[in-house]
C-alpha cells in the first residue's frame, strides 16, 4: 500500500483522536500501513499492567473518521470494545 507522510499524519491524527474519545487512560499506539488497510497497535495501562491490542481499520475508513459520524460511530463501537480493559471508569 503506498502512502503519502499526508496521509500517515492524518491516520495517527484520527487514531489519537479515536482514542481520546474512547476515553482510553494511558497509552502508546502506531499506525502501520498494511495491504489494503491500517493496522494501529495500542499499548494500554490496565490494573494489570499494560495490555497490547493490534486494531484494523480500512485505508479509507480511518481517514474519513473525521468527517463522518457514521464510519466514526462504528470505529468507536469496534475499537471500544476491544480496548475496554484500557478506558478509563466513565470513559467513552
Amino acid at each position: 500500500m503506498r502512502i503519502t507522510g499526508d496521509e500517515l499524519e492524518r491516520a495517527r491524527a484520527a487514531t489519537e483522536n479515536l482514542l481520546e474519545e474512547l476515553g482510553v487512560e494511558a497509552y502508546l499506539f502506531q499506525v502501520e500501513p498494511r495491504d489494503g488497510h491500517w493496522e494501529v497497535g495500542v499499548e494500554c495501562a490496565v490494573r494489570q499492567g499494560w495490555q497490547r491490542t493490534v486494531l484494523r481499520a480500512g485505508r479509507e475508513r480511518l481517514l474519513e473518521s473525521w468527517e463522518q459520524g457514521e464510519i466514526r460511530d462504528a470505529l468507536l463501537e469496534e475499537w471500544g470494545r476491544e480496548l475496554e480493559d484500557c478506558r478509563k471508569e466513565g470513559g467513552g
